[in-house]
């Protein structure tokens, strides 16, 4: 739980707002899983019931619980606002406890389908899983966006900027003789990309040191096919990569990544971390050897700070490098599926290729009132690559003016340039949201 952001789309951020209607809450303002943890204490709803179960904090699921919970959401703007985008939007959540260990959950939303840069790569339904507990094992199946640590700016590994995927997970602890035990994870997904098959995969294990350190230890890919079948699920992806690279084909149909990370926790609220990515470790050659594509690396630096009572402070630094052939996530002169996105979007951190930025945000909640700013800059970190460099600003005033409902004033400013003419775009709008 040291740094498990849930995805932006998954019910939990509802079940909050039911047992512990506030601002944020209702704003589906991020939080991870060691913050929702105490306040989803209330046993006597069903959805807080269902939220700590889907967090291994309770052992079974209230009987034959189900939840519906519907969103409405408004916008207005000035008629001298450059940052106009849809009057309105939904979200419907349905959740069915099958039984004491099998939860299904069900999201229809047109909220990522209103803004953003591909707002045409959304479907309607953006979370479907069903989560089936059996013992300390845990399997989940369904269509999903997925996150994996990481910071509040995005993961580098697995990032929900990405579409949502079908896929198939497993979880369990992990017992290591001399190492002791650790928390595992893997998933895997095949789905449709430039009218072909494309296959991702990830894997992850993780441990506490003492109640202060956390590590983690990951890797992933994005593969054209797959070879051998069960096999690519049963080693490390690297050691699968190396032999059918060596045995059978060139190099450019495997994109392999891997990530360490460490979470440091001085005590219950504050977190420093560092998560450090390896896309192409001299693939597939490493150590010693040659090999026609260079290592690539992206690196985060963060804190989450709470300097004051109800006031948090999140800020952190992205890395990312690149050579005159290619950046992270490219596809480096292999055939546009091998990059490491999806629809156009990054399926790791937003930061993309050759970027260097700085992420900063600051809120306070006083009752019913909450105050936000976001604010990020970008910009190249080798000046012989194109990059995006310039700045994002959002401020945001809201109040909640019932249990379920929030007003919220919002200013938004973008700066961005690549190559071309900047992309400028600021304004004022109101943001209106009912739950019922």
């Amino acid at each position: 739980m040291a740094q498990q952001l849930p995805t932006r789309d998954d019910p939990l951020y509802d079940y909050l707002s039911r047992t512990q209607p506030t601002p944020a809450a209702i704003l589906r303002i991020p939080r991870s899983a060691d913050e929702l943890l105490p306040v989803l204490r209330n046993r006597s709803r069903p959805e807080g019931q269902i939220a700590r179960w889907k967090l291994h904090r309770e052992p079974v699921l209230p009987q034959s619980a189900a939840v519906l919970i519907a969103e409405l959401q408004g916008f207005a703007f000035p008629d001298r606002s450059d940052w106009r985008t849809a009057e309105g939007a939904y979200r419907v959540v349905g959740a069915w406890a099958i039984d004491s260990q099998t939860l299904l959950e069900v999201v229809f939303s047109d909220a990522r389908r209103r803004e953003g840069l591909k707002p045409d790569a959304f479907d309607t339904v953006s979370y479907a899983l069903l989560t089936l507990q059996r013992g300390e094992w845990r399997w989940q199946a369904g269509y999903a966006s997925l996150r994996w640590l990481g910071g509040y700016s995005g993961g580098l590994l697995v990032n929900d900027e990405m579409p949502p995927v079908p896929h198939l997970s497993v979880q369990f602890p992990l017992r290591i003789p001399l190492l002791g035990e650790w928390r595992f994870e893997q998933r895997l997904s095949q789905f449709e990309q430039d009218d072909a098959v494309t296959w991702w995969g990830a894997r992850r294990v993780e441990r506490d040191f003492n109640t202060r350190w956390t590590l983690s230890l990951a890797e992933a890919f994005k593969a054209l096919e797959l070879p051998g079948g069960a096999v690519s699920q049963l080693v490390p992806y690297y050691l699968y990569q190396k032999w059918y690279s060596n045995a059978q084909r060139g190099s450019g149909w495997f994109n392999y990544l891997a990530e360490v990370g460490v979470v440091y926790k001085p005590d219950a609220e504050n977190r420093l971390y560092f998560f450090w990515l390896i896309d192409d470790l001299r693939a597939p050659t490493a150590f010693g050897g040659s090999s026609i594509t260079p290592r690539k690396v992206a690196t985060l630096v963060g804190a989450r700070l709470h300097p004051a009572p109800n006031t948090r402070l999140i800020l952190e630094i992205v890395r990312s490098d690149g050579t005159p052939g290619g950046g992270v996530y490219d596809d480096s002169g292999h055939p546009p599926r091998y990059a490491y996105s999806y629809k156009g979007l990054p399926m790791g951190h937003p930061i993309g290729a050759n970027r260097v930025g700085l992420y900063v945000r600051a809120e306070h909640e006083n009752g019913r009132w909450l105050y936000a700013v976001d604010f990020a800059t970008l910009r190249r970190f080798h000046e012989y690559r194109p990059g995006v460099r310039g700045y994002t600003l959002d401020v945001l005033i809201g109040y909640q003016t019932t249990e379920r409902s929030v007003f919220a004033l919002r200013y938004r400013a973008r700066h961005l340039r690549d190559t071309g003419a900047p992309e400028t775009r600021s304004g004022w709008y109101l943001q209106a949201i009912a739950q019922f």
